[in-house]
């Protein structure tokens, strides 16, 4: 690592670091992951992918409780599972288990060493101390690599992403995943309809030429070392820490969406935190009905979102700029009134001042927009803005299809159609 690589990571760790304990052994490891492990089963080590021939893993999994289950043994067959095959305890709270013969689990039990997280930070916590110490290790020397891999235990990596070389100005990464589901079962349904949301909104994002047009899913993605703690970490939240720590690491750099195949999701309806995929399948699940439960947006929205972002740089080379007017002469006047407001909400003209103030070239003006203007401030547009107008498409009516109800088939189809434009190889067989 670089002097100045050294400088923000140790900073972070002898400021914000989580590092509830620091073991001492002597090994080393090519790559390391973390995995919160809340509830689960033991099978869900088998996933844990095989390392490419000479290279090595290690795991950090975070057994953890949030303070709204009482259930004290809601952790019981992981940690019988850990117990069982332990080869040695560092410190009280720490295993390694021997998983591959290049594979090693390091299982932190925070319910052990702190008792249940509290209810705000949840899952947040669990990533953050998992990924503070593996943040810790790499600066000890024990993991050669500088990525953080994050990861669920509910999901599978294709081993041959844990030897890509990732570009140099990357921050972080998101790679491709998909859901395995494999019949007519409600619960496929409503994965399959989700995951169609997902990736709806991020071809929205494109088509308007954001910035923050990239997947936020806690477990297909890494982050930089140095960008991690730059950034200070993972936000202490008890769900979409994945989609804040993201937003901020694409401020240090870009979010680098390679191509190939997929991480492999199960299929779950989870209630393991507040929001996310497992609660949204529920809901839908629970409406009866999912390709005709409203919560897509209309293309009005994105329409709306694309001539803002094309005005910013006018908008930075007014004293002052003409929002209103400006948006007239590209939307209709419903949608240009609507977007102004919400413009107006979010504090745009406040923004455009001091990115004017505060930046010296038209380059650095603009950067600074965009940096206000994130993944977070564009994800509060979209819904004002949606609120305010057309309101919630269902998946039906934004993929204009003549079927009703559409089969497994079909949705997998669509949503292979969907992701082919990012060069997403999907498993058939997975379906």
């Amino acid at each position: 690592m670089s002097g100045g690589t050294d400088t923000v990571i140790e900073k972070y760790l002898s400021l914000y670091a989580l590092l509830p304990a620091l073991p001492r052994f002597n090994q080393r490891w090519n790559h390391v992951m973390v995995v919160p492990c809340f509830k689960e089963h033991p099978d869900c080590f088998m996933r844990i992918p095989t390392p490419p021939s000479g290279q090595s893993l290690l795991v950090i999994g975070v057994l953890n409780r949030p303070e709204t289950d009482p259930d004290l043994n809601a952790n019981a067959l992981l940690r019988h599972y850990v117990k069982e095959n332990t080869s040695s305890s560092p410190l009280p709270g720490l295993t390694l288990c021997p998983l591959a013969p290049a594979v090693t689990l390091l299982m932190i039990d925070l319910e052990h060493i702190e008792g249940a997280t509290p209810k705000s930070e949840g899952v947040g916590r669990a990533r953050r101390v998992g990924c503070d110490l593996a943040l810790w290790l790499i600066r000890q020397g024990h993991i050669e690599s500088e990525w953080i891999y994050s990861c669920d235990a509910d999901a599978q990596w294709p081993s041959h992403y844990l030897s890509q070389s990732w570009p140099s100005d990357a921050a972080g990464i998101a790679l491709p995943f998909q859901h395995v589901v494999d019949s007519e079962a409600p619960l496929n349904q409503a994965t399959l309809v989700y995951e169609l949301w997902l990736h709806h909104y991020i071809s929205g994002l494109e088509f308007s030429a954001s910035p923050y047009a990239f997947h936020t899913l806690g477990s297909s993605c890494g982050f930089n070392a140095r960008c991690y703690a730059a950034v200070r970490g993972m936000p202490l939240r008890a769900g979409a820490e994945d989609f804040y720590l993201l937003n901020k690491l694409a401020k240090m750099g870009q979010i680098f969406r390679p191509a190939g195949p997929p991480v492999l999701i199960q299929a779950r309806a989870s209630d393991r935190v507040p929001f996310g995929t497992g609660p949204a399948v529920a809901r839908l699940m629970a409406s009866g009905k999912p390709q005709l439960t409203p919560f897509f947006y209309h293309q009005n929205n994105f329409n709306a979102l694309k001539q803002v972002l094309k005005c910013f740089p006018q908008w930075l080379t007014r004293q002052e700029p003409e929002i209103h007017q400006n948006l007239l002469r590209l939307l209709p006047e419903a949608l240009a009134d609507a977007a102004t407001a919400q413009l107006l909400k979010l504090g745009l003209p406040k923004a455009i001042k001091h990115a004017r103030s505060n930046s010296e070239n038209v380059q650095q003006r603009e950067r600074q927009l965009h940096t206000w203007f994130d993944g977070f401030k564009t994800l509060k547009f979209l819904n004002g803005f949606r609120d305010s107008t057309s309101g919630h498409q269902n998946l039906l009516q934004v993929s204009d299809s003549a079927y009703q109800p559409l089969t497994t088939e079909a949705l997998c189809a669509m949503r292979d159609a969907m992701v082919s434009q990012w060069g997403w190889q999907l498993q058939q067989g997975a379906a």
